[in-house]
């Protein structure tokens, strides 16, 4: 066995190995123990379904050497917890918290594969987290778009959270958590053609996936942000489409 000792199993090939992580990260439950955002996630102890020692060692026998990546993931520090991180659409993602990151206590995500060698590459993508970044940037979007279909509180005021959505395609009733925004023109046409034919050079992402860094100086003498622009593009190209998850899988997989 070429990869072993994950998680208590041994593996032949790195896709074994992270379905069978991923298997345990998804078998572990959401426990709510209150208000923060701390407390809707698992911290991993000797006690939990992932146990803090068998993250230890992956730690230490399976971390990437890419310079780089480990730079930009743990700015230099170490981690000194590692989390099952809840998000709201369903998902999970390992977390971590580290050292002396400007007395920051929140839990970092990260997809394994990104720095451990049992996983995958471990190795920065810099196309994939271009395009990361580029999601974030326009994430804000999603939620004006499913304002149009929200009911009102005491208030007056549109609220999505607590809304129930129609599947534009197979007509059933779901909350905000599973409803899917959809591209019908996908993400990916677009982004590619703002920065082919719009932007026309490296816009920049900053290591944490939050902005890009570049900006051009217009002949007014104003600045213009990549992100800016990029946000801007998307807003007037996309157009969109809400389904539940299945359909949304449906559309999106075949």
């Amino acid at each position: 066995m070429k990869y072993k000792n994950i998680l208590g199993k041994d593996f032949n090939t790195k896709k074994e190995a992270k379905e069978y992580f991923n298997s345990q990260l998804y078998s572990i439950e959401q426990k709510i123990r209150g208000h923060r955002a701390v407390d809707r996630h698992t911290k991993f102890t000797e006690d939990t379904f992932i146990k803090d020692s068998e993250m230890k060692y992956l730690y230490h026998n399976f971390l990437t050497e890419d310079k780089e990546t480990l730079k930009e993931v743990f700015d230099g520090s170490n981690p000194y917890s590692w989390w099952c991180k809840f998000n709201n659409n369903g998902t999970r993602n390992l977390g971590f918290q580290i050292e002396n990151r400007h007395g920051s206590k929140r839990i970092i995500p990260i997809s394994p594969p990104r720095i451990f060698t049992c996983f995958g590459k471990a190795t920065k993508n810099h196309f994939l987290h271009e395009k990361q970044t580029a999601r974030r940037l326009i994430h804000y979007q999603r939620d004006d778009y499913l304002k149009k279909f929200a009911g009102e509180n005491e208030h007056g005021y549109k609220v999505i959270w607590s809304s129930i959505f129609e599947c534009d395609e197979c007509k059933c009733k779901v909350a905000y958590d599973d409803i899917e925004v959809h591209h019908l023109v996908s993400f990916n046409d677009i982004y590619n053609e703002w920065k082919k034919n719009v932007w026309e050079q490296d816009p920049l992402p900053n290591s944490a996936g939050t902005y890009f860094g570049d900006y051009k100086i217009l002949e007014d003498g104003s600045m213009l942000r990549a992100e800016d622009s990029w946000r801007e593009f998307h807003l007037n190209i996309s157009c969109f489409q809400k389904l539940c998850k299945t359909c949304h899988a449906k559309e999106t997989y075949g």
